[in-house]
Parts: C-alpha cells; structure tokens; sequence
C-alpha cells in the first residue's frame, strides 16, 4: 500500500521524535509548576535498589538498541529495514521499554506525587507514539513487519518461552 508525497511527509511529521519529546517535557513543565510536592512514601533502600534496576535495564536496552542501529533514536520513517538482531530481537521498542522503565524507576528513587504523574504522562505519551510509529512501519514494511509483531513482544522481552 503506497501513500501519496504529501500525505506522507505529513505522517512523518506526527512520527517526529522531537515533537513527542517537545510534548513530554512542556508536560512534565507544567506538573512542576502546578502540582505540589509530595511524597508517596518515604523514600528507602528498596527505591535505591529498584532505580539500579532500572538503570541497569535502560543501559542495556537503549545502548544496545543504538549499538544495533544507529537510526533507532530518529523517527521511522528514517528506518530502511526492520531491524530483527541484538535486543530488537527481545522486543521491538528497546528504547522505549528503556525509557518507560526508567521513568517509573525514577519515581521508586524518589516517590514524590509529581514524578508519579510524571512517570504516567511519560507512559501513556510513548504508548501513543509507539502506536503511531507502528502503523508507519506497518505501511511501510507490510506483512514482513506484521511477521515481526507476531514474533516479538512490543515493550518487554519475554522471561519463559
């Protein structure tokens, strides 16, 4: 399925990583500004533990993801095959899953109510955009990309098989 010059560049322009970017932090701008500080709970060693965790995981996956494909961190359309190796293989949105997991790694680090609301703007932002980028890579790769969604989970890599 091939769509016309100009309704594409204006599907590239919605899969802007910098436009998702530009909507999370003005978000999370504006949940600083307007919500009180507040924790959650006390912060203690398990959040400590829970941030390693977490950061460990976003190591892995978002430089590993980079270390497989150099155009990962641009928008789709930049994309000139689908990538199936390194932790592409574990799941189709490494960075993503990295970033998402960060956030709420964050939010157990330090558990106040902003970064609550913060880690859940941040989720529910990157589930839209992965959408988005999905059904671009969808209209342009077809039954090989849907192959790839059958065999590979979207966020996080499966543990038992």
């Amino acid at each position: 399925m091939r769509v016309d010059g100009k309704n594409m560049n204006i599907k590239r322009k919605l899969v802007s990583p910098v436009f998702m970017w530009a909507i999370v932090l003005v978000g999370i701008f504006l949940i600083f500004q307007f919500v009180s500080a507040r924790f959650v709970w006390e912060q203690n060693y398990f959040g400590w533990v829970l941030f390693f965790i977490t950061f460990v995981y976003w190591t892995y996956f978002f430089f590993g993801a980079l270390w497989v494909n150099r155009r990962a961190a641009l928008s789709a359309d930049k994309t000139k095959r689908i990538i199936k190796e390194g932790v592409y293989s574990k799941v189709r949105h490494p960075i993503y899953s990295a970033d998402i997991v960060l956030g709420w790694g964050i939010f157990f680090f330090y558990p106040d109510v902003r970064f609550l609301i913060g880690a859940h703007l941040f989720m529910f932002v990157l589930l839209f955009w992965m959408k988005r980028e999905e059904k671009a890579l969808t209209e342009k790769f077809g039954d090989d990309y849907i192959e790839y969604k059958r065999n590979v989970p979207k966020l996080f890599p499966k543990i038992w098989e």
